[in-house]
């Protein structure tokens, strides 16, 4: 990501930063009326429209705060978010589809060291001058009444290798009232939105609550291939079930056999799944400990499985990308 914006603009108004060819785009749409946002959150049904054969239930028109005759207009679909941008008479559309959308978060901005400034209108020259919270922080900005809801998907791509998924941020800043919660609304809004369609859940109202809460069982064998695994775990996979806010319970191999005599014995069911991370060795080490309960099939049917390639040859992950390509 890149500049949010040259400069703030106008102080009402939400920025949108995204990853349109691999750049961040900081936008900026009207301000609108209390009462017309109190109405978005009557406890009935989302209102819906349909466009081109796609259900749209979110929808606001973008202007570029640094750059004129620039129009954004983002929607969210049950295809997924659609970005539209529209400049001196040219046209770019593209559409982050919903099978890699991971997650979304709200956010608020972090307090500034001294000597910065906390003027709300201030420039902010590049996005990693940005830094944002969790909105009960106590090192929370109290100045900007901003609300960022960061948007995190792994889209797909191809090359003559075959394909990878690159990451993509897209950032929507809201800031069209004078006070946070408003515009924390607003940003909740599109949130539960957009976990609801990503969860394959019905769109009914602005909230969201997880229909299963339980905790990932992650079992890591820190031996597994090069042993580094517990490294590519923490910078690579930790973050992304951040991203998804999937809380995990991470327990570590002590010897051999540990993983099948853990999962033999243990609760499971306590967990809303399994991830192996290490080779085909600790795979198999825990499903052969998943077969061997007395209830074995329940286990099997309930606790879905997943595997972090870190071991030498990875034969099962690479049998199972092939599979999916």
């Amino acid at each position: 990501m890149v500049d949010l914006s040259d400069t703030l603009g106008e102080r009402h108004g939400r920025e949108i930063e995204d990853d349109f060819g691999g750049k961040g785009i900081a936008v900026v749409v009207p301000d609108r009326s209390a009462a017309a946002a109190a109405a978005d959150q009557h406890e009935g049904q989302q209102p819906q429209t349909m466009i081109g054969g796609a259900t749209v239930y979110l929808t606001e028109t973008f202007y570029i705060s640094s750059k004129k005759n620039t129009v954004f207009e983002v929607r969210l679909t049950d295809k997924g978010l659609c970005l539209k941008k529209q400049s001196n008479g040219s046209t770019k559309e593209q559409t982050i589809p919903l099978k890699d959308i991971i997650g979304c978060r709200c956010l608020r901005s972090k307090r500034r060291s001294r000597g910065g400034s906390s003027c709300t209108c201030a420039s902010i020259s590049s996005s990693h001058q940005l830094k944002v919270v969790e909105e009960n922080s106590e090192e929370q900005d109290e100045t900007d009444v901003s609300a960022y809801l960061y948007i995190y998907a792994y889209i797909l791509k191809r090359n003559r290798r075959g394909g990878f998924r690159e990451r993509t941020t897209i950032t929507l800043r809201f800031r069209s009232f004078d006070r946070y919660e408003d515009n924390n609304r607003e940003a909740q809004k599109w949130r539960a939105s957009i976990k609801h369609l990503v969860a394959g859940e019905p769109v009914q109202k602005f909230t969201y609550q997880p229909r299963d809460t339980r905790k990932m069982l992650i079992i890591l064998n820190p031996k597994s291939g090069s042993g580094k695994a517990r490294e590519m775990f923490q910078q690579r996979v930790a973050p992304i079930f951040a991203e998804a806010e999937i809380p995990y319970d991470l327990h570590i191999t002590k010897k051999s056999n540990w993983a099948r005599e853990f999962v033999r014995l243990r609760d499971v069911y306590l967990w809303r799944g399994i991830v192996v991370v290490g080779g085909d060795g600790i795979f198999f080490e825990v499903l052969n400990g998943l077969f061997e309960r007395e209830d074995w099939q329940t286990a099997i049917d309930e606790l879905p499985m997943g595997i972090i390639p870190c071991g030498s040859g990875n034969g099962l992950a690479k049998t199972v990308s092939f599979l999916y390509e």
